[in-house]
Parts: structure tokens; C-alpha cells; sequence
């Protein structure tokens, strides 16, 4: 995904982009762009350009990481319901445990996966910068399609 923005703060190794979320991209926020409703937040970047402060930069991010924590968020619970479910209904079969074991591990099982997915998303917000800049973009281009 490629953006445009301006470098409002620089670090040794980053620095901080002010960019507009996408109107294609709606309330994903794969991108690192908060949810806020002005469209607009700070995104952190690597700064393999050196770019200053006040500079236009584009900035370009990898869109594995929206594959990966999308099949996370929802693929994962969905699986876990469904094998939640499967389980119940051998136990259910084999030791004639009680009517609905099949709904009362599915739930179970569907709860569960939510902190396996807090815990994947703590492990992969606190590692992983999500952007770099890839080049400084004069004042007399125009912008560019942001393309995801």
C-alpha cells in the first residue's frame, strides 16, 4: 500500500507520518491509520530516505500483515467454534454426557480463541513497524492514486 504524507517528527531510525486513511479503505486501519473520524493520524515509518521534518514523503506498507491478522481475527474463532462444536458432539456420542455439550464447547472453545487472538495482536503490535518511506515527493507533483 502506498501513501503520501507529511514527516511531522523524526527519530534515530523512524519517523512519525501524518497521512489520510483511504475513502477505499473505510475502517480497516490495516494500514496503521487510526480509526479517529478526521481520517487523519500519525503513522510510524522507516526513514530509509532521511527524510526531515516538513518533508512529503510516500510511504509504503506491507499488506501481509492485513492477511495474516485478518485470518487471525476471523478465521481463527470461527475454526475454534466449529471444533468446539465437532468435539461436543463425539463426547456427547461416546460418554452420553448431557444434550448439548456440543453448544457448551463451541461457546467454550469460541471464548477461548479470543485471547489467543489478544495475545497475537499484543505480539505483533509491540514488534513490528509497519511502514517505511521510500522517497521524499516534491511540493509540485501530483499527488498520486494511493493504491492498496
Amino acid at each position: 500500500m502506498e501513501q503520501i504524507g507529511q514527516v511531522v517528527k523524526v527519530n534515530e531510525v523512524t519517523a512519525w507520518v501524518m497521512v489520510r486513511r483511504h475513502q477505499v479503505c473505510g475502517k480497516c486501519g490495516g494500514c496503521g491509520v487510526a480509526l479517529s473520524g478526521s481520517g487523519e493520524n500519525k503513522l510510524e515509518a522507516l526513514n530509509q530516505v532521511g527524510a526531515v521534518v516538513g518533508d512529503r514523503v510516500k510511504v509504503v506498507s506491507d499488506t501481509a500483515h492485513v492477511l495474516r491478522a485478518s485470518f487471525v481475527a476471523y478465521i481463527l474463532p470461527m475454526f475454534a467454534l466449529l471444533v468446539g462444536v465437532y468435539a461436543g458432539q463425539v463426547l456427547d456420542q461416546t460418554f452420553m454426557l448431557f444434550a448439548r455439550m456440543d453448544i457448551l464447547l463451541g461457546i467454550l472453545f469460541f471464548s477461548a480463541s479470543y485471547f489467543l487472538v489478544r495475545a497475537y495482536d499484543k505480539k505483533m503490535a509491540a514488534s513490528q513497524i509497519r511502514a517505511s518511506i521510500v522517497a521524499v515527493v516534491t511540493d509540485d507533483e501530483p499527488p498520486v492514486d494511493e493504491k492498496c
